[in-house]
């Protein structure tokens, strides 16, 4: 806080990729009138990029560059379009925003935006086209998150389609557009640049295994690369009709030879040659990884090295990709002085002084309260205690009492009376509408005017049964019985049954217990309450 940050003139830049399981970054460092020189390459692995960017940050000096980050295929998206007329170029990112909003399948009015224009001057009609990278909230604070709480600062969030620009630049003559193919272990990129600037990006489906395998699927899957590749071109040629395509370069991944170049060279017409990095990056300091490193680089690597070609003396007025929301406060760095920090150590002590003296008052008036509501209380129940219970109250309250019984008496004389008129069929129906899937009725018994009753089933859920009971409870044609016994047992499993399932018997009072016996009005309550174990509650009492 006291100390002012170190800071660096824009020379040093360090592209940072996630690759699968694995983090790679690399650091260049730039100067004038010299090619870039690659400091260090480095890769570990690491389940997220917070973990990858610690380690990095454990072996490597990457607090004092220019950091960039890469993102993922999977985070977001790239769209091609023509840019929104009579609308000055500044408001084209909140135009987009609402135009692509039925393109993607995430919320737009939180996504991070970025909009790069295509030259104009490729093509014959009078348009503007544009390509529009959009990303995600959700991902995009998972990215900024993780190099927040590392301590790092992302400069930018590049995608792979425009650090690849930035090396498919690098070969580009005079005025004419240069294709790059690069080749991933999921997918290959190929990108098609003019002036420094992006014309056309596709995704080639063929994966990097398929590449570098036997003869046979080489073959079959260059032959697609190369049918994917021809219709790129075709469709850039029909598009930007006023550029001629130079040449193509094809970077070799490890494990790929010239083979690979001949049999491409074999199925497109432009003229292809080999990716060659020592062409354009002094590789001295990489020492025995020079040589490989600059014929079999990885699509990782090429990546990492695109994003740092972003300084202004290799890059001139070409359009450069941010992807950073400007009003997030995370990785905005701020070079505390001693004078700032100070103010602010005041400012808080102050505050807290505040709040303390406030909370201080507050607890005081609050206590004062609870005493005078503590009196009023006091008072409240010495006045209850001098007036008794009126008899009124409590002759009121004997009614109620009776108007329960008398109800429960209505309620089993309207079932007694509603079984003499209809019969089995709304029992039936009663018990369909409270079916449950680990409660099984097999048994129903039913005698005189239906006042008795005996229902047996199953279940393999003995804790159901008590719910089960009181919602069937509340069915008309159960309503206002009294059940005098609930009988659970165990039954041993075979192969036909499985473990664990147990058989229940349900009696109301008349059917397996006398109407005057005293036991005989076991409420529905405590006879539920055998449920928790195999015994039985019956009208005498008895334990089984």
């Amino acid at each position: 806080m006291f100390f002012k940050r170190k800071t660096q003139e824009g020379s040093l830049w360090t592209g940072v990729a996630r690759d699968g399981t694995s983090v790679c970054a690399a650091q260049v460092s730039h100067r004038e009138g010299e090619r870039p020189r690659v400091l260090w390459l480095w890769q570990e692995q690491a389940p997220t990029l917070e973990e990858g960017l610690r380690a990095l940050q454990a072996s490597k000096i990457v607090k004092y560059s220019t950091v960039v980050g890469l993102l993922d295929r999977t985070q977001y998206r790239l769209l091609a379009t023509e840019a929104p007329q009579d609308i000055a170029r500044t408001d084209w990112r909140d135009a987009m925003r609402w135009q692509l909003k039925e393109q993607v399948d995430f919320p737009v009015e939180d996504a991070v935006l970025d909009v790069l224009e295509v030259p104009q001057n490729t093509q014959r009609r009078q348009s503007c086209p544009v390509m529009v990278f959009m990303l995600p909230r959700t991902d995009y604070d998972v990215v900024a998150l993780a190099a927040d709480d590392v301590g790092l600062t992302w400069a930018a969030l590049e995608a792979p389609e425009t650090a690849l620009r930035n090396l498919s630049a690098l070969s580009e003559e005079d005025d004419k557009a240069h294709a790059l193919m690069v080749f991933g272990e999921e997918h290959g990129i190929l990108v098609i640049t003019v002036k420094g600037e992006l014309l056309m990006a596709r995704q080639i489906e063929v994966a990097l295994a398929s590449v570098t395998g036997s003869n046979e699927v080489r073959g079959a899957a260059l032959s697609r690369a190369a049918l994917e590749i021809l219709r790129t071109i075709d469709t850039f040629e029909r598009m930007h009709s006023e550029v001629v395509l130079s040449g193509m370069t094809v970077a070799l991944p490890p494990g790929c030879g010239e083979d690979v170049l001949e049999m491409l060279a074999d199925l497109i017409y432009v003229p292809l040659q080999a990716l060659k990095l020592s062409t354009w990056f002094d590789l001295d300091t990489l020492a025995d990884e020079a040589d490989h490193l600059s014929d079999h680089a990885t699509f990782s690597q090429l990546c990492v090295l695109g994003a740092t070609l972003r300084e202004p003396g290799s890059a001139g007025e070409r359009q450069q990709l941010q992807l950073l929301d400007a009003t997030s406060v995370l990785g905005q760095s701020v070079p505390w002085g001693a004078l700032l920090g100070a103010r602010l150590v005041g400012g808080v002590l102050a505050l807290g002084t505040a709040v303390g003296l406030g909370l201080t008052a507050a607890t005081s008036a609050y206590k004062l309260k609870g005493a005078e509501l503590d009196a009023d209380l006091a008072g409240l129940r010495a006045t209850a205690l001098a007036h008794p219970i009126s008899p009124v109250v409590r002759e009121l309250d004997g009614l109620r009492q009776k108007e329960a019984q008398q109800r429960q008496m209505q309620e089993a004389l309207q079932g007694s009376m509603t079984w003499s008129s209809q019969g089995y069929s709304d029992y039936l129906m009663a018990l369909g509408r409270q079916a449950t899937p680990s409660v099984w009725i097999n048994h129903l018994e039913m005698t005189g005017d239906g006042r008795d009753v005996v229902l047996g089933g199953r279940t393999n859920n003995s804790s159901a049964l008590p719910s089960y009971f009181k919602r069937l409870g509340q069915e008309d044609r159960f309503k206002g019985r009294r059940f005098a016994q609930l009988d659970i047992s165990a039954i041993p499993s075979d192969g036909n049954l499985a473990a664990g399932v147990v058989q229940f018997s349900l009696r109301s009072v008349g059917a397996n217990a006398p109407r005057n016996d005293p036991m005989g009005k076991l409420n529905r309550q405590e006879a539920l309450q055998a449920v928790g174990g195999t015994r039985s509650a019956t009208g005498e009492g008895d334990k089984k």
